[in-house]
């Protein structure tokens, strides 16, 4: 059996060469096309998991926006909380309070914190006088506890640092003196304005 096997090879032995060398060509050739369409693979994976997740740019705070402080030579007074109650010395009650205040001397300026546009300026009997600056499509700041001498008018462009008005005082608050009380909102909801100001304007 083994001698017609060997016969037989050595009759064929250039028919097999060439075989052996076709299914070896065929299979480098499978092997590499194989490799490079699971590197491409690979990689369309890899690219189509990073895009699902594009770097986010915040609205806010966090470094993108820093606020100046918006009264001259003021203080924080009252904090930002609406997840903790507060006392209003004014009610003597105690709330939350969904704005920062600062307290100031009279005659105390106040500014624009960024660059915007005044909004609407109006005189209320309970919060005083009160201007809104429109930074962006997003963004407001509401401040009230103003003097009714402001220095904007409806539609001007400010720039930050900017003065708009003068300190004062208001009915809600009555029993905080003169001071700022500003609010601030994100796509028409009251938020925390804390974070837009750098570490020095807090």
């Amino acid at each position: 059996m083994f001698n017609k096997i060997l016969n037989f090879m050595k009759r064929n032995a250039r028919n097999i060469s060439i075989a052996c060398l076709v299914i070896f060509t065929f299979g480098v050739v499978t092997f590499a096309a194989y490799d490079s369409l699971s590197s491409a693979g690979s990689g369309d994976v890899v690219d189509e998991i990073v895009n699902e997740y594009p770097p986010v740019t915040p609205t806010g705070g966090n470094g993108t926006v820093v606020f100046v402080n918006p009264v001259e030579n003021g203080t924080l007074s009252k904090e930002y909380a609406d997840d903790k109650l507060l006392e209003d010395k004014t009610s003597g009650y105690w709330q939350t309070h969904q704005a920062i205040d600062y307290s100031a001397s009279k005659g105390a300026k106040i500014y624009a914190v960024c660059d915007g546009t005044i909004e609407s300026i109006k005189n209320d009997m309970m919060d005083g006088t009160v201007i809104t600056l429109k930074i962006n499509d997003n963004l407001k700041v509401v401040y009230k506890s103003l003097a009714e001498e402001v220095v904007v008018k409806e539609g001007d462009k400010v720039k930050s640092g900017d003065q708009i008005a003068v300190i004062g005082t208001n009915m809600t608050e009555k029993a905080d003196g003169l001071h700022l009380h500003l609010e601030m909102y994100e796509n028409g909801k009251l938020i925390n304005p804390t974070g837009y100001f750098g570490e020095d304007n807090k």
